[in-house]
C-alpha cells in the first residue's frame, strides 16, 4: 500500500473514530501537522470526484432540478458554469484555482 492510501485510511478511521487529531496521532506515531496536511488532501479527494483532462477538472455531480446558475471567472479568463443548489461544490469550483 502506497502512503497516500495508508494515510487516507487513517484519516477516514480517524473521522469515524470521534477523538481529536492529537488524540489519534499519538498511538499512530504520526505528528498533529503531518496528520492534518494528510487530512486536508483526504477531504478535497473526497469531495472531488475529477478526472484531468488537457489542464481541466471534470466534476461528476448529480442531476439538480434548481433553476440555480452560477459562472466562475478564474484570473486567467477561464469561465466556469454550474447549475444546481449544492453550494459545496460551488465553493470547490472557486477553490480550484
Amino acid at each position: 500500500m502506497d502512503q497516500s492510501k495508508a494515510m487516507f485510511k487513517l484519516v477516514r478511521e480517524w473521522r469515524e473514530s470521534g477523538l481529536s487529531q492529537s488524540e489519534f496521532c499519538k498511538p499512530h506515531g504520526i505528528t498533529v501537522a503531518k496528520f492534518g496536511y494528510w487530512a486536508g488532501k483526504e477531504k478535497l479527494a473526497g469531495r472531488l470526484t475529477a478526472e484531468k483532462v488537457g489542464g481541466f477538472v471534470q466534476i461528476s455531480s448529480q442531476q439538480s432540478t434548481s433553476s440555480d446558475s452560477y459562472q466562475v471567472v478564474y484570473p486567467n479568463g477561464v469561465k466556469v458554469n454550474y447549475q444546481g443548489n449544492d453550494l459545496a461544490r460551488l465553493s470547490q469550483l472557486i477553490k480550484l484555482y
